[in-house]
């Protein structure tokens, strides 16, 4: 029988990580498919479990100076914005304020909102996403296009990791067997416009075959910064820089009409020695591939469009 643990504060919870190596199980929703077991029977978990969906540290969402930080445990469901959740939540003692909510940026809200049904999203975490390290995870993409921090913490201190070097492969990251994720960070500046576009074989509850993140930070009517990830298309989730750099000084001018044309076709340029998917079960490289260039002319013309209505 697997020993399990359930502590009430994050210092035991470090503890029993550092004397036990404990898997940390916050909503479970990833891992629970990662030991499952055939013909029904319970999943297979070797060694210790520590359980930390209840710590109050872990459930907090705030802002730390010039950061929003999203607690480990905090539900999906809560960062996508339902009413409901977001008020069940407040009532069970976890702690966010409505300008900390409010903050969490538009293409999170809409990857969280992507992910699974409702009741998947009640126990799903976005620091399981990122520890599960799968290059389909949905929020995975969003972090990438935010900029996003892991704060990892161990009886000995804390440390923090871009989400981009904490992740090194497919289910592989740099956690540590004393550490715990505590908390994603966002760095301030947040970015004014947002664009997420998940797709699968069908619009609820499938699983993803590519997904496509993007990220703009705009003054003036102009871009004065621009992010671009996709995830499924290779081993993980993938930012391209060349594409980018293409966008930025951009006004809505140079995305609409023949202009943005030939700027979606320079960006799909830039784009594709990156994009190298895989074939598998659930789709093709060839399908992937073409999916995830055709989403950038997409992307280019829900940003302008975001251009056009602020700057008129």
């Amino acid at each position: 029988m697997v020993n399990t643990f359930k502590p009430d504060t994050l210092t035991e919870a470090l503890r029993i990580r550092e004397e036990t190596g404990a898997l940390p199980f916050a909503g479970g929703t990833d891992l629970m498919v990662r030991y499952r077991a055939k013909n029904g029977m319970p999943p297979t978990i070797e060694g210790p479990v520590i359980f930390v969906d209840t710590i109050s540290e872990l459930r907090v969402i705030r802002e730390a100076g010039s950061a929003l930080e999203i607690g480990a445990s905090v539900p999906l469901a809560v960062v996508a914005g339902d009413p409901g959740e977001r008020a069940a939540y407040a009532e069970s003692g976890a702690s966010a304020d409505a300008s900390s909510l409010a903050a969490i940026p538009e293409v999170l809200r809409a990857a969280a909102a992507d992910l699974g049904a409702p009741a998947l999203r009640q126990r799903a975490t976005m620091a399981g996403n990122v520890a599960n390290a799968s290059p389909a995870g949905d929020t995975v993409a969003a972090l990438y296009v935010l900029d996003a921090e892991v704060i990892l913490a161990s009886s000995g201190g804390e440390r923090v990791l871009a989400v981009t070097d904490f992740i090194t492969g497919p289910g592989r990251t740099l956690l540590a067997d004393n550490e715990l994720i505590t908390a994603i960070r966002i760095g301030r500046p947040l970015p004014d416009w947002g664009y997420w576009r998940k797709v699968g074989t069908r619009r609820a509850n499938a699983l993803t075959k590519i997904s496509a993140a993007a990220s703009a930070w705009t003054e003036a009517g102009r871009i004065t910064r621009f992010t671009l990830a996709f995830g499924a298309v290779g081993p993980t989730v993938i930012r391209v820089p060349e594409a980018e750099a293409l966008l930025n000084g951009k006004s809505s001018a140079h995305l609409i009409g023949s202009a943005g044309k030939e700027l979606a076709a320079a960006a799909v340029e830039a784009a594709a020695p990156s994009i190298k998917p895989i074939d598998d079960q659930r789709s093709t490289a060839r399908y992937r591939k073409t999916v995830a260039l055709n989403l950038i002319s997409e992307v280019i013309s829900s940003l302008a469009a975001h251009l056009k209505e602020n700057n008129t």
